[in-house]
């Protein structure tokens, strides 16, 4: 990875990308960037209005990073914006990354869009997507992870993320409290930084729930809301950055956007293809995601009786924390099914299994191989819930074996 901005930018340049749409969120943060994304797109097409996204990684095919107005786009837009980087790049040595998001600006460039939705890869000063000025900036939360590239504090990784700030520009944050270094950048370019928790809020009542926070015009409550199916602090910092933003939101497109918001592989329900055992997919890979996760789980066992039985299926790349994650999942999980996938970064299944077995000694486990075995293994084993997590790659695996409509909930 060759880490800085001046390459990129120079083949931007050279391709008129400066200005991709008329208005531009950035997400940076540590978990919940394409949750976020997602929520904010709903509201406006929601609304009425064209967008464009783009995410990464993808789970299945490249396309799924880039979309316009919620449709992924074609392989021959996607190749003719490739070969135009190419073109324009002129030698200019670029990573993989640096080559996609330039090929979404591209695409983005061509379409008749009224704003576009960026999620940072990683950190956020040196990260391609930091080429571009954003109108509105959202940092979800800031965890460790990445600790090699980004630091190994809080306040460390909140510098780098904290790089996506412009003079000016407001910043949605999606906790209570940001590290001094997020703080402190946003001082220096008079940023306005507004927290959920104090300047937006959710509160959940009877199985709705309500927002409030500040829009142009002042203060702003809404009432009576459906529960999403994105997790509700993503939906909160939508909610806050749509209501700063000067397009024409509606209160259809917000409240449509609670049930139509969703991404694969996110806290995503569905069932087994073959027996249809409920499952939970989710890309958790750090101890703060496995919480959520973790949430998740308890309010789903809730739902499926007091003797329910969850079977997890976890395989992680090498540098992930297996402890951190085992244990805020623990107290949800009654047997776990250690797995592997296909990556040099991979963690082996006997690895992961020693580990866990040293962490939780009293715990049901079982070494069960690559994902798909495992995920099988589990299906069958007369599981109520089965949650498939650890990594986009354990996801990726597990999915073609399920149900593919999130909507399908359980």
């Amino acid at each position: 990875m060759e880490l800085g901005l001046d390459r990129v930018r120079e083949v931007a340049e050279n391709m008129g990308l400066a200005r991709p749409a008329p208005f531009v969120f950035t997400i940076a943060g540590t978990n919940g960037k394409g949750s976020t994304l997602a929520a904010i797109d709903a509201v406006l097409l929601n609304s009425g209005l064209c967008t464009g996204s783009y995410l990464s990684p993808h789970l299945h095919r490249f396309n799924e990073r880039i979309r316009i107005s919620g449709t992924e786009c074609e392989d021959e837009s996607i190749c003719t914006a490739l070969a135009k980087v190419d073109h324009a790049r002129e030698g200019i040595s670029l990573s993989y990354f640096e080559f996609a998001t330039l090929a979404a600006l591209d695409i983005f460039a061509r379409e008749r869009l009224d704003a576009i939705i960026l999620e940072v890869g990683l950190g956020g000063r040196l990260d391609a997507v930091n080429i571009v000025d954003a109108d509105i900036t959202l940092i979800t939360n800031i965890e460790l992870d990445h600790q090699e590239w980004l630091g190994g504090s809080r306040e460390q990784i909140g510098a780098e993320k904290a790089g996506i700030l412009r003079r000016g520009t407001p910043l949605v944050y999606g906790e209570e409290q940001p590290p001094a270094s997020v703080l402190t950048q946003a001082g220096k370019l008079d940023a306005p930084v507004l927290c959920r928790g104090k300047e937006f809020g959710a509160c959940v009542e009877a199985g709705a729930w309500r927002w409030w926070g500040r829009g142009a015009g002042g203060a702003i409550r809404i009432e009576g809301l459906k529960k999403p199916d994105l997790p509700l602090p993503a939906m909160a910092a939508a909610l806050q950055a749509v209501q700063l933003a000067d397009l024409r939101i509606t209160d259809n497109g917000v409240r449509a956007a609670q049930r139509q918001a969703g991404l694969p592989g996110r806290l995503e329900q569905c069932r087994d293809r073959t027996g249809g055992t409920a499952v939970l997919l989710d890309v958790a890979h750090n101890p703060a995601a496995a919480r959520r996760l973790a949430e998740r789980i308890a309010e789903l066992r809730a739902g499926l009786g007091p003797r329910c039985k969850v079977a997890a299926v976890i395989a992680l790349l090498a540098d992930k924390d297996m402890e951190g994650i085992a244990a805020a999942l623990n107290a949800q999980v009654d047997v776990w099914y250690i797995s592997e996938f296909e990556d040099t970064r991979n963690a082996p299944a006997s690895v992961l299994y020693s580990r866990l077995r040293s962490r939780l000694p009293g715990a049901e486990i079982v070494l069960a191989g690559e994902v798909a075995h495992a995920y099988r293994e589990a299906a069958g084993s007369g599981s109520d819930l089965v949650v498939v997590t650890g990594s986009f790659h354990t996801v990726a695996a597990a999915r073609p074996f399920t149900t593919a409509d999130a909507r399908e909930a359980l």
